[in-house]
């Protein structure tokens, strides 16, 4: 731990501090607390997250101590003594003191879990080691000593991935390629088109009903190797190909201990009895796979204790059938069923099939079928596994998933083993705990890791987990008013709506898109006389919002001040033109008051020239002299129902749907549909208005 620094050494130590702050991100030298036993400065050795992310803690343990921060990964820091702590029940029991800045000039000391970092080594202590990683880029080999310096046999190599980090992770994340949980938090997820319905709130699955794209951010971070270069998660990068220097009998007895494999015989075909290990380094020597990795695969798939896949005498209730004197060690062709052994066992009777439903025999003929004992199910099975990946490049579980370095290139970022953005992590993790749990992590092992052209000077790391992003409404109710334009969801701009001077105030209901939004602004508001604005905002569960805007024109029941017109009104919305009317020809029916201007514009907002043709909806502005609004009013041409300024069939199919209770009309598409101008809206004005489009009759305007 560290001591307490005299003021006389305060200038050395701020120089130390400006030296470490432009050399080494986020590391400052400070003393830390009473339990300090010597100087930080004088130690002045480092370390690195290798966690996603790390509390630091006031003082050691988690009993009666508090977190003062989080470090992600790839945090630097400066490290001090190691302090044990009795029976923590975080399970872990060493913490790390360390020191830092926070890039904004704050410092905190605290105390970290020992195991959350890679303290730096001294590259010039092992100059055989640097040699060996010399072709990896310097931001991986701050991981790769701390790696080194606990596992002494553990080697690293280095393959170049063709293609840039951004095109590659623009390859990852095509629809269906890069899949999560649907469980996680939402942050995590994919709202890019056909990944995400903003209108409905829905992520898509692409896989059952529960995996849907991960986003952007969590694919770089899964395939950004050096977030992977950890005790466990570096376990995606073993080598899977068999090195016969490093895969010996031995290391593959360890795994097996323990399980039904440890001490039991099998048959070979020529039916001399040998173990378990001398098995799969058979399979190893036959198949071209790490002996080791086949070993742990039929652990995971069939457990230390064996399965029904194993047992050679299984009865399927589902399927009524009694399979006899079959075996499938590695559960291939065991995919999703309402019984999957049975569907594993078939393959092992059968391999592949035919069009016809009958074995392939050019493709199941160097796999050791059928499968009738457990030598020939581990044999074959081993070919199988290694012949589909390992052999054609994909000779980690990392490429297993992504198939960055194919050997052949057509290939690239396809013939993927699993769609699971997590997949290799947690099958690397899984790895880790079978090694571990055998007592094999020391032992030779190879690891082949990813170089990326344009890799982000930092690790990508995982968002911060702040929810749905989802600031849209699905639905905007006023009164039984139609918005002008028709609201769209994704619209957040001005809408207008025009009311009658009766109207004093409106009754807002808004839905918004995901349930876990908040709306505000709903409910009862009073509307005054003139132009009001009225907002709704919608806020999402990560904070973000979104406004939607209302011009609401409630107008006076005189206006002679203002204007005045030869046209049929009601103080709000406008008739008695006919179809082709011209918009200088409606401008020319209004005498604006001094002082006051007329503007034309659609029912978007946009305004209109004078040799455009008028269309229902269309609205008519009077600003005052400073470009206020002082009045909205709309036109609105009889028996034009969808607005396109002409009367057709399409109005009659708007109306009837409108009528069927199917659809909806704008207020001025309202006015437009009320044929025979009795004030409703019924089949009577479709009849009126089919016979003026078959020129029977003339639609009185």
């Amino acid at each position: 731990m560290f001591a307490k620094t005299p003021n006389s050494r305060k200038g050395a130590i701020l120089r130390i501090v400006a030296t470490a702050l432009s050399c080494a991100c986020l590391t400052v030298m400070f003393p830390l607390d009473k339990l300090a036993r010597r100087s930080l400065a004088d130690t002045k050795q480092y370390a690195t997250v290798i966690v996603d992310s790390a509390n630091v803690r006031n003082a050691p343990g988690t009993v009666n101590t508090t977190t003062i921060d989080v470090l992600r990964h790839g945090g630097r820091v400066v490290v001090g003594d190691v302090v044990t702590v009795q029976n923590d029940p975080s399970g872990y029991n060493q913490w790390c003191a360390v020191m830092y800045s926070n890039g904004s000039g704050k410092v905190f000391n605290g105390y970290i879990v020992d195991s959350f970092l890679a303290k730096d080594v001294d590259p010039a202590a092992d100059p055989d080691f640097e040699n060996e990683i010399s072709a990896f880029p310097e931001n991986y080999k701050i991981y790769l000593r701390g790696l080194h310096k606990n596992h002494p046999n553990w080697h690293f190599r280095p393959i170049e991935v063709a293609k840039s980090f951004p095109d590659t992770v623009n390859n990852q994340t095509r629809l269906g390629v890069s899949l999560i949980e649907n469980t996680v938090n939402d942050a995590w997820k994919s709202t890019e088109p056909g990944a995400y319905d903003w209108q409905t709130g829905t992520f898509t699955p692409y896989d059952g009903k529960i995996w849907v794209n991960a986003s952007k951010s969590v694919v770089q971070h899964y395939l950004d190797p050096r977030n992977m270069l950890t005790e466990d998660t570096i376990f995606q990068f073993m080598e899977l190909s068999y090195n016969q220097q490093y895969h010996t009998m031995e290391t593959v007895q360890g795994l097996l201990n323990g399980t039904f494999m440890q001490s039991a015989t099998i048959a070979t075909i020529d039916n001399v009895q040998i173990s378990y290990a001398q098995t799969f380094m058979l399979a190893a020597e036959k198949s071209g796979a790490n002996p080791v990795f086949l070993a742990a695969k039929v652990l995971q798939e069939v457990s230390a204790n064996g399965s029904n896949s194993t047992s050679g005498n299984y009865y399927s209730a589902h399927y009524k059938k009694q399979y006899t004197g079959l075996y499938n060690y590695f559960n291939i062709g065991a995919s999703s069923d309402a019984d999957p052994v049975a569907k594993g066992l078939a393959f092992a009777r059968d391999g592949y099939r035919d069009a016809s439903g009958n074995p392939n025999k050019s493709k199941n003929e160097s796999m050791y079928l059928p499968w009738t004992s457990p030598y020939r199910s581990i044999m074959g099975g081993s070919i199988f596994v290694a012949n589909s990946y390992i052999n054609v490049g994909q000779n980690t579980i990392y490429q297993m998933k992504f198939n960055v370095a194919p050997s052949d290139a057509s290939q690239f970022g396809n013939h993927q083993y699993m769609t699971n953005i997590q997949g290799a992590s947690s099958e690397a993790k899984k790895m880790y705990k079978a090694y571990s749990t055998a007592g094999i992590l020391d032992s030779e092992i190879s690891f082949v890791i990813p170089v990326y052209k344009d890799l982000p000077d930092s690790p990508c790391l995982l968002p911060r987990q702040s929810g749905n992003p989802n600031n849209y409404l699905k639905t905007l109710d006023i009164n039984g008013f139609v918005l002008t334009p028709q609201f769209d969801p994704l619209n957040c701009d001005d809408y207008d709506l025009v009311v009658p001077a009766t109207c004093s105030s409106l009754q807002i209901t808004a839905v918004p898109a995901s349930d876990k939004a908040k709306v505000s602004g709903t409910g009862k508001v009073p509307i005054g006389e003139g132009v009001n604005v009225v907002t709704i905002t919608v806020t999402a569960e990560n904070g973000t919002s979104k406004i939607y805007t209302i011009n609401v024109a409630r107008n006076t029941k005189t206006y002679d001040n203002l204007f005045t017109t030869s046209l049929a009104n009601d103080s709000t919305f406008f008739g008695g033109i006919a179809p082709g009317t011209t918009v200088a020809d409606v401008k020319a029916m209004f005498q604006i008051a001094d002082g006051y201007t007329l503007t034309y514009v659609n029912m978007n907002g946009m305004e209109k020239k004078d040799t455009d043709t008028v269309c229902s909806g269309d609205l008519l502005e009077i600003n005052d002299a400073s470009g206020k609004p002082a009045y909205i009013g709309a036109v609105f041409i009889r028996g034009d129902a969808n607005c396109d300024g002409k009367i057709s069939s399409a109005d009659l199919t708007m109306i009837c749907r409108y009528v069927l209770g199917e659809g909806s009309l704008s207020e001025a598409g309202k006015y437009a549909a009320d044929g025979n101008k009795d004030g409703k809206i019924s089949a009577a004005d479709l009849t009126k208005i089919c016979k003026h489009i078959l020129q029977e009759t003339v639609l009185e305007q």
